[in-house]
Order: structure tokens, then C-alpha cells, then sequence
């Protein structure tokens, strides 16, 4: 079952349902790093499209967890408000944002999050510190979590900075993202930069540039990038993740840990 949860009422109530039913349950935002089993999940998906976002007067942003990142980072830019600069023309939600603990350009969404709403297991809604979430390198206690809890509310302190650097930045990022990272269908970074070293240049090392498997290629712009051409199965996603991962740790001795989250299936390759 599908519920498309357009305010935070909503939100609440599917996910208390599921629970009181006993369903598997799922919670999605922008499914931009979501790779979905092909046959389906079972129980109750929620689509959260719950969008709202306001700026306060002590240069807090304060955001639903389903709204959309890049349209806000910009208005930021154009308030004059620095720290979500980095943000401006990433994919998703202010929710998948904090989960995956999200960053470029030298920004990460820890940096800036002072406090957030949470749904516990018990169903109570609970306000929480940054340290809650055990930030690491794109990860959070909400990744991959059976804990139960689902993110409702973010709050970030941002600063106010000259409209003029701040718009030259955010012109920057979109345009570096537009030279180096591919159009079309993608889930965004395939796997996390292993330390030191970067996988897109592992990848491309090893020769896999352009590489196809079924409808999905390793893009030739950039290689930690996926393309679906229109007909790739989640099956043919994961396979080309398993050759990556395969490949760079035959010849590199460096095993890639996977970025996207895997649903209703799981990243077993070898390597």
C-alpha cells in the first residue's frame, strides 16, 4: 500500500497505522538514493510530501522533513544567509538530507543542524540535539535504522553573509555539478569516497567507464554515477554495483562501500 502524506498529520497517522497493523513499513522522501526491489515492498510505502519551511529572525531555518533542499538553499542564497550553500542544486528532501548526513563542496548538513523533531517507535514526538543522530561520513542512526524512528522537523542555524559571495558560490556549485556530474536518470553518488581517495577515480581506474549491464551504465561523465537508460531493472543496478565493487577491490585492494540504500533487497556482492 501506497499513502501519499501531504502534512505532517498524515505523516504521523500512516506510520502509527502500519505499526498498530504490524506492517512493514518504509518512509521515502525525494527516492533520489533509493534503490527499490523490482517485485515491490510489501506492508505500507509513505511517500512524505510534507513541504513546509520558514525562515525566522535569528537566521534559523526551520523545515519540514519532505521538503525539497535545492529550492530552499537557493532562497538562502537570495536572503543573504549563509550555510546551505553547498546544497543548492542537490537532489531530495530535507529529510533524506539529514539521514545520509549529505554533503559537497566541502559542506555537510551536520555542520549546521541544531535541532530536529523525531517520531519515536512509541509513537511520541520528540525533540532532539544534533548529537542524537551520531553524524558520520554520510551516515546517521536514521540509516538503514530498525530503531523505528522517523525524522518530522529539521532546524538549522545559518549566518548572514554578502549576497554577492554567496551568489558567486552557488553559481559555482551548479555549474561544477552541470560540467562533472550526468543528466538523466541516476541515484545520485553511487558509493562513498573511501578514505583518502575518491570512488569515481577507483572506478574509472579500473576501467569501467561506460560499462552496461542490462538497461544501466557506468557514466562515461563520471564514473560513480549510474545511468537507467529508460529500461534498467533494480536487478541490473545491482549487479553493475557488484562488477564496481568487484573490479576496484581485485585490483585496488579497496572495498566500496555503497551510498544508495538498497529496499526489499540487499548489496551482497563479494570483493
Amino acid at each position: 500500500m501506497l499513502v501519499i502524506a501531504h502534512d505532517r498529520e498524515t505523516l504521523i497517522a500512516a506510520v502509527l497505522g502500519a505499526r498498530a497493523l504490524e506492517l512493514p513499513l518504509q518512509v521515502f522522501g525525494g527516492l533520489t538514493n533509493c534503490l527499490i526491489c523490482d517485485s515491490g515492498l510489501p506492508g505500507v510505502a509513505v511517500l512524505n510530501q510534507v513541504r513546509g519551511y520558514r525562515f525566522e529572525a535569528d537566521y534559523r531555518l526551520h523545515a519540514e522533513s519532505g521538503a525539497i533542499i535545492a529550492p530552499i538553499a537557493r532562497v538562502a542564497v537570495q536572503r543573504g544567509l549563509g550555510g546551505l550553500t553547498w546544497a543548492v542544486g542537490l537532489p531530495g528532501t530535507v529529510g533524506g538530507m539529514v539521514v545520509n548526513n549529505a554533503g559537497a563542496f566541502g559542506g555537510e548538513t551536520s555542520s549546521n543542524l541544531v535541532s530536529a523533531e523525531v517520531l519515536s517507535p512509541e509513537g511520541l514526538v520528540v525533540e532532539v540535539e544534533p548529537s542524537w543522530f551520531e553524524f558520520e561520513y554520510r551516515r546517521t542512526r536514521l540509516k538503514s535504522s530498525v530503531e523505528g524512528w522517523v525524522l518530522l522537523t529539521a532546524v538549522f542555524q545559518l549566518r548572514p553573509t554578502e549576497l554577492a559571495h554567496l551568489q558567486a558560490k552557488a553559481d559555482e556549485y551548479t555549474a561544477r555539478r552541470q560540467r562533472t556530474q550526468p543528466p538523466g536518470r541516476t541515484l545520485g553518488s553511487t558509493f562513498k569516497n573511501p578514505p583518502g581517495d575518491y570512488a569515481g577515480r577507483l572506478i574509472e581506474a579500473a576501467g569501467l567507464k561506460g560499462r552496461r549491464i542490462g538497461g544501466v551504465v557506468i557514466s562515461n561523465q563520471h564514473a560513480n554515477f549510474f545511468v537507467n537508460e529508460g529500461y534498467g531493472t533494480a536487478a541490473d543496478y545491482q549487479a553493475l554495483i557488484c562488477l564496481a565493487q568487484s573490479e576496484v577491490a581485485s585490483q585496488f585492494g579497496v572495498r566500496l562501500e555503497p551510498e544508495i540504500e538498497f529496499f526489499g533487497m540487499e548489496c551482497t556482492c563479494g570483493g
